[in-house]
């Protein structure tokens, strides 16, 4: 049996719930407004359509889980809003993106990753603003296995010192940027072809480890300079303007060599290419890998590569049980690492920075534990 509710109740459970538009069935949940209340954004909803933004209060939270598609359109008035998101800034009047206050978890994972993309993108346009985190420490927040891609500023955040990890940046103006007392962590992101800077710092100190710059069309990092940054176990190639602009002098400023005898900073830091499988890079090393067994018909004398490959299928059978398993791909770039990487064991040295199977962390979005952050790796 069916009981009414008192009118009042319903108007005061409705104010309460999160603003999604009424869903057809296979097509995009459209979602704008405050949130008020705790929400979850899952696969099964997916994907989502943010057509005005998004604000999480102080008191509020949204998590945002595995295999989530968060899409960005034009902004348009908000039907369920009764009072208007106050704008900040050129980009945020001009694009919808999501600010948050309060708590905001967005946890892909490896297989099946968060993406956040504009409605319609276009190759190097801007179609989105980002996220706009104030004032969450750790644990009200973490941004984990995650895509970005044609935003402003993907992620911007000040006062706070939550974790980014195994996140990729790629076609944004700016991948992040870290204002005002932005301490963030910044761990195993890939930072690739960001128009303008993969990461921004403006008065605030991340902590930058083991993540990859390459690509970006000025900088793989701007800084300031106020104060100084902490980048360790980085690697940079091919940003066009410069690799870190006013980073400390010793950032890429090579004194030593690192535990596969290449060429790095006193943190560790180094300029190589990252050698991504099958790329033109990873072609022209198995071409000249003598360890490969010689292309038939190059093969001359058949004994004597008969007897080759017996020996390596032998060296092959002792070394099998060591070697790394091949990890599937964060998104659809083709972002792994060759196993000629120069990038393979070069990261963070530390226990809690360590691959999943044990051995030293791989620079970039493949290396390093594939779970939460629960504790300070640093």
């Amino acid at each position: 049996m069916r009981v009414a509710l008192p009118r009042a109740l319903n108007m005061a459970l409705a104010a309460c719930l999160p603003l999604l538009a009424p869903r057809a069935a296979g097509a995009d949940t459209e979602v704008c407004g405050t949130y008020p209340l705790a929400t979850e954004w899952t696969a099964r909803e997916s994907p989502y359509l943010v057509t005005g933004d998004i604000f999480i209060p102080a008191t509020s939270r949204l998590r945002i889980g595995p295999g989530v598609t968060v899409r960005f359109a034009k902004p348009r008035p908000c039907e369920l809003e009764k009072k208007t998101i106050d704008q900040v800034d050129w980009s945020d009047s001009m694009y919808t993106g999501i600010k948050a206050e309060g708590t905001l978890y967005v946890l892909g994972s490896e297989e099946k990753p968060v993406v956040f993309e504009p409605e319609n993108p276009k190759a190097g346009a801007v179609g989105w603003d980002g996220l706009r985190l104030t004032g969450q420490k750790a644990g009200m927040a973490e941004i984990a296995f995650a895509v970005f891609r044609g935003a402003n500023q993907a992620i911007a955040v000040e006062k706070a010192g939550f974790f980014i990890h195994h996140c990729l940046f790629e076609g944004n103006n700016t991948g992040i940027l870290a204002g005002l007392r932005g301490d963030v962590g910044i761990i195993n992101c890939d930072f690739i072809g960001n128009l303008s800077a993969g990461l921004v710092i403006r008065k605030a100190g991340p902590r930058i480890a083991n993540n990859l710059f390459a690509g970006n069309r000025a900088y793989g990092i701007w800084a300031d300079g106020r104060p100084a940054i902490q980048a360790m176990y980085n690697a940079f190639w091919q940003n066009r303007e410069e690799a870190c602009y006013k980073c400390p002098y010793v950032v890429l400023d090579t004194v030593k060599k690192n535990a596969n005898g290449d060429a790095c900073d006193a943190f560790g830091n180094l300029a190589a290419n990252p050698v991504f499988t099958g790329s033109p890079s990873d072609a022209a090393a198995r071409e000249a890998d003598v360890a490969l067994a010689t292309p038939a018909h190059l093969v001359k004398d058949p004994e004597l590569a008969k007897l080759e490959a017996e020996a390596r299928a032998k060296e092959e059978a002792k070394t099998k049980s060591k070697r790394k398993k091949e990890y599937a791909p964060l998104g659809k770039g083709p972002y792994v690492l060759s196993k000629y990487s120069k990038l393979i064991d070069a990261g963070h040295p530390g226990r809690d920075f360590r691959d999943r199977d044990g051995s030293r962390n791989d620079i970039g979005l493949h290396g390093g534990p594939m779970g939460r952050i629960t504790g300070d790796p640093f």
